[in-house]
């Protein structure tokens, strides 16, 4: 993966985006030995890359973001993924991530053909904004899991956005002048729900039990189960590339 990576970089001026082994998703050592890892690969293959360019992507799991925590501290940027909820963004923004990403749909849109999820996370993602800029948090907000070009174009106005080929393709052959659809709708106003203009995180990530107890009942339970569902997906493909690059190596 790091191979892959290295390939883009005449076309990147920013950070390289690489993520950990899912299979280690609840535990903090091992999701904080494999970034160290993968830095150590870059400057392996590529002695002269600054490797404070390499963003190390972690699933939002209370393990995973303390493992983003240590790697801050040694100054090596993350991006908090799989988030789907408010108590993720705020533990994330305490363990100072360089990123979020909010999964706009839940993983499952893209490999359960005609899936449809009937909760987007528009609302979350300019609430954990709004929430960044209110309380001065450093950590931006880098949208993902998008499934058509309305839905980049009803996000305009968020700090950063991850787009898929098939969909920077629709964006480039879109006339803007022409375009009847939605056009910045959920940053163009602001959040829905004001909460977060008071609401007080800081003793919610200091405890363990307490973030978890709230983390399982954010969404009735959805937020949960949307991250055990993404860390299933990516682990089930963990383990393919594992056994093709075996069959490979002999």
């Amino acid at each position: 993966m790091v191979k892959l990576q290295l390939l883009t970089l005449p076309n990147l001026t920013g950070y390289v985006h690489i993520q950990t082994n899912p299979k280690l998703s609840y535990s903090t050592a091992g999701t904080i030995d494999n970034a160290c890892r993968i830095i150590d690969i870059f400057k392996a293959l590529a002695p002269d890359f600054d490797t404070k360019r390499v963003c190390i992507k972690i699933p939002s799991t209370w393990e995973g973001l303390q493992a983003c925590r240590s790697l801050e501290m040694k100054s090596i940027a993350t991006l908090a993924t799989t988030m789907f909820c408010m108590e993720q963004a705020a533990l994330a923004a305490e363990s100072q991530c360089t990123y979020i990403a909010p999964y706009v749909n839940e993983l499952k849109v893209h490999f359960e053909e005609g899936y449809v999820d009937q909760n987007k996370a528009f609302d979350f993602c300019r609430e954990a904004q709004a929430y960044y800029i209110s309380h001065s948090f450093r950590t931006q907000v880098l949208a993902a899991s998008l499934t058509s070009v309305d839905e980049v174009m009803q996000l305009a106005g968020i700090q950063h956005v991850t787009i898929s080929p098939n969909l920077l393709r629709g964006l480039a052959s879109t006339d803007l002048s022409s375009w009847n659809g939605h056009l910045g709708e959920y940053f163009a106003q602001g959040p829905a729900n004001k909460s977060w203009e008071t609401r007080d995180y800081s003793a919610l990530v200091k405890d363990e039990s307490a973030w978890r107890l709230a983390f399982t009942r954010s969404g009735f339970g959805a937020s949960e189960g949307k991250i055990i569902q993404a860390i299933n997906c990516f682990a089930d493909f963990q383990e393919k590339l594992e056994d093709l690059v075996k069959q490979h190596a002999g």
